[in-house]
């Protein structure tokens, strides 16, 4: 594979020839692959709808006219910009639509292809020769199969064969009649120079005390020995293994990021709200989950799969990442139900099983919050902009908050190598566009040096700083994902407090990503660490330090879950309110800047932490316990509390004695969705109250009762005060009148 970059002038020469030879190779595939003919109406081609790097390949020559392609239609939303201008609505306080969300159907019915559309794409591909072998409107999506002669014919496209036997491309984008195009957003499988790759890390350090070259695994075998002499030692709440060190588990990650004071109020993700939406392409094994939840104290995670199309694809790689994604979602927010949507690449259309995922997770409509831990290579703008952004807008206007990873290759992003069929780390900047559209929240990653204390357990934050990781050899290392998108141009919401440039700036966000600074330990299927083909469900369960955007991404997506039950509902796009808070004052909303660190990577030059937003970690990282009652209080809030008594008499009490104290209630009807945070309580004079609500959040059906006493300073009645509660429900302060007279001591 060849790439292009700051050329020299011979190498601009050679690439100029290249270029000559490329222009031949279609003009010859053209005439030899397809003999068109004369087209009578006029015809539209769909921009951006060829792959992205086909002319930085070897191109051999034409494909295989005879080979067979699995290809797909997206069919356009209607009234795309009514959609934009409801979403915009639907997060303005005071409009009528704000957080009036729309259902799946209503979606439809508003924006929604129609069956008259489907009907028009389908009969032209009869027409063309193509098979269609499923037409679905909900998704938006035509299948059909053909040969590379009768896809060159149809789309007035040349397919040109790329680096060997097994790799094609269409080197122009398609041409369809335009009453055809007039309903269709992209074509996919003209092109098989693409691919997924989970923002997963590793660590694979290796003991200290052994020279067995034994894995930095320890097998959950009741505690026995395994390879290298390793044991895993202070089973709870942490753990720590033995020649290895100290790495994160949940109770550290909650304490670190303050999220420590809402479990314990009880906001742990649960009610009626729903579940975190987690995709992926790899079944998985039921076991590590349940030891990970039993090694760390945790509840059950109610983990329910989707098929996304019909059928488990089984066992694969990508299995590991599936574990980290359910597993430090659930350590985020343990009191959430988990959905597990699992697309399948081997009947997916196009072979594009991540997509089904994503896709499924919108269109049921189960879950606020979803995650996706993965990133796109390769694939032409189009796939961004008209095939994936309309997924997520549709998610935008039914209230979900959709979290993506940043990805691990820093500034340099990744593109496709068709040598190893699989993204590698680009000599160029570049984003994960699927993080950068304006309907996500992008999320990058920071490492740290932790302080622990005697049980091996995080006793609060330090400065944490850019995560880059150098290449050991091993691992391959690793960076924030960040920069300028290619596809999007800036969203209003980055129109202040971000660069001047005219586009989609990423990450929004970040939160922990190094595997060894500190490294997180997740539970995994034995057979993806021990087995050189990978992962196939049988082995016994191991434990493994991982990191990566993909731990980073779960973890806000379990944040964002506190949120929407903190808010009693769906809370949406999370970025526009993210921006408006954090451009009031980052520490004030319970956003820790990171100042210091570069995502430079892979030799392309990064862009350095600071102040403010930058391009490495966005806003920086998070207090949990400050972010998400100050998110919350920016929703619509419970209209009324309810305190009780509502006055209260003190009478006859010994001059400078304090009474007995009197209890007062405050109360969170059952009835509201809400919770409800208390800022201050404020008595006077001769008259004082308890300060243990004041900060307290109170969850629908709860309360917090606190005392009031009364110390008469001289006998007779003394002047009444009125006791305020302050805090974020609608009809705050609420009151309670105090009274009293004192007596002179006997």
């Amino acid at each position: 594979m060849e790439f292009q970059g700051h050329a020299s002038p011979a190498l601009e020469r050679i690439a100029a020839i290249r270029k000559v030879a490329l222009a031949l190779i279609i003009a010859l595939a053209t005439i030899a692959a397809i003999s068109r003919p004369a087209r009578a109406q006029m015809m539209v081609r769909l921009a951006g709808n060829h792959p992205r790097d086909i002319d930085r390949f070897t191109v051999v020559g034409a494909a295989d006219s005879r080979r067979t392609l699995a290809m797909a239609l997206t069919l356009k939303l209607r009234n795309r910009a009514a959609l934009d201008q409801l979403i915009a609505a639907q997060e303005a306080p005071g409009s009528p639509n704000y957080h009036r969300w729309l259902t799946p159907d209503e979606f439809a019915a508003r924006f929604g292809p129609t069956a008259s559309d489907l009907q028009t794409a389908a009969d032209w591909l009869s027409a063309q020769g193509f098979a269609v072998t499923s037409a679905d409107l909900t998704r938006r999506t035509i299948a059909f199969t053909g040969t590379v002669a009768q896809a060159a014919r149809a789309f007035n496209v040349a397919i040109l064969q790329v680096a060997d036997a097994g790799h094609y491309g269409n080197a122009d984008d398609p041409e369809l009649p335009a009453s055809v195009a007039s309903v269709i957003e992209s074509v996919r499988g003209l092109d098989n120079l693409h691919a997924a790759r989970p923002a997963l890390r590793r660590s694979e350090l290796r003991p200290a005390a052994t020279d067995s070259g034994a894995l930095q695994v320890a097998a959950d075998t009741g505690d026995a020995l395994v390879a290298g002499g390793m044991l895993p030692e202070n089973p709870a709440p942490e753990y720590y293994v033995r020649n290895l060190g100290t790495f994160f588990g949940p109770a550290d990650f909650q304490t670190f990021y303050d999220e420590s004071p809402l479990l314990g109020a009880g906001l742990k993700g649960a009610g009626a709200a729903g579940c975190i939406g987690i995709v992926g392409d790899s079944d998985f094994v039921a076991r590590p989950v349940a030891a990970f939840n039993s090694r760390f104290r945790l509840p059950g995670a109610g983990i329910r799969k989707v098929m996304a199309d019909r059928k488990s694809p089984g066992i694969n790689g990508d299995e590991m990442e599936t574990f980290l994604d359910l597993e430090w979602a659930h350590a985020a927010a343990p009191g959430s139900p988990l959905r597990y949507y699992l697309g399948n690449n081997a009947i997916a259309a196009a072979g594009d099983g991540l997509l089904d995922a994503i896709r499924a997770a919108v269109i049921d409509n189960a879950c606020p919050v979803v995650s996706i831990s993965y990133s796109y290579c390769g694939n032409p703008s189009s796939f961004y902009t008209a095939t994936l952004d309309p997924i997520f807008a549709q998610a935008a206007s039914q209230g979900q908050t959709v979290i993506a990873s940043s990805g691990d290759q820093g500034a340099a992003g990744v593109v496709y190598d068709p040598v190893n069929n699989q993204c590698i780390a680009a000599t160029s900047p570049t984003v994960s566009e699927l993080a950068a559209d304006p309907n996500v929240t992008a999320v990058g990653g920071v490492s740290f040096d932790p302080v622990y204390d005697g049980n091996g357990n995080d006793v609060g934050s330090v400065a944490e700083r850019v995560w880059n990781d150098p290449d050991d050899g091993i691992a391959g290392g690793g960076a924030s994902g960040g920069g300028r998108s290619a596809a999007f141009a800036k969203p209003s919401y980055q129109s202040a407090d971000t660069p001047a440039d005219g586009v989609r700036d990423v990450p929004d966000l970040s939160l922990i990503a190094s595997p060894y600074y500190p490294g997180a330990i997740t539970v995994m299927d034995g057979s993806c660490v021990f087995a050189s083909a990978g992962c196939d469900g049988r082995g016994a369960v191991a434990i493994v330090i991982a990191g990566g955007t993909s731990l980073a991404a779960p973890g806000w997506a379990g944040i964002a879950r506190l949120i929407v039950q903190a808010a009693g509902g769906r809370i949406g796009r999370l970025n526009p309110t993210l921006y408006d808070l954090a451009a009031a004052g980052q520490s004030a909303v319970g956003l820790r800047d990171v100042v210091s660190g570069n995502n430079g990577y892979n030799g392309v030059a990064g862009f350095d932490a600071g102040p403010g937003f930058d391009l490495a970690t966005g806003w920086g990282t998070v207090d949990a316990a400050v972010f998400v009652p100050a998110y919350a209080r920016t929703l619509p809030r419970p209209p009324t509390l309810k305190v009780t008594p509502a006055a209260i008499a003190f009478n006859n009490v010994a001059v400078g004695k304090p009474s007995p104290p009197r209890i007062v209630t405050i109360n969170n009807p059952r009835t509201q969705t809400g919770w409800v945070m208390v800022g201050q309580v404020t008595a006077g004079g001769d008259f004082s109250a308890a300060g243990n609500c004041a900060g307290a959040m109170i969850g629908p059906g709860k309360s917090c009762k606190f005392t009031v006493r009364f110390t008469p300073s001289a006998s007779g009645p003394a002047a009444p005060v009125t006791l305020q509660i302050a805090d974020d429900a609608g009809d705050s302060p609420q009151t309670v009148a105090l009274t009293g007279s004192g007596r002179a001591p006997r």
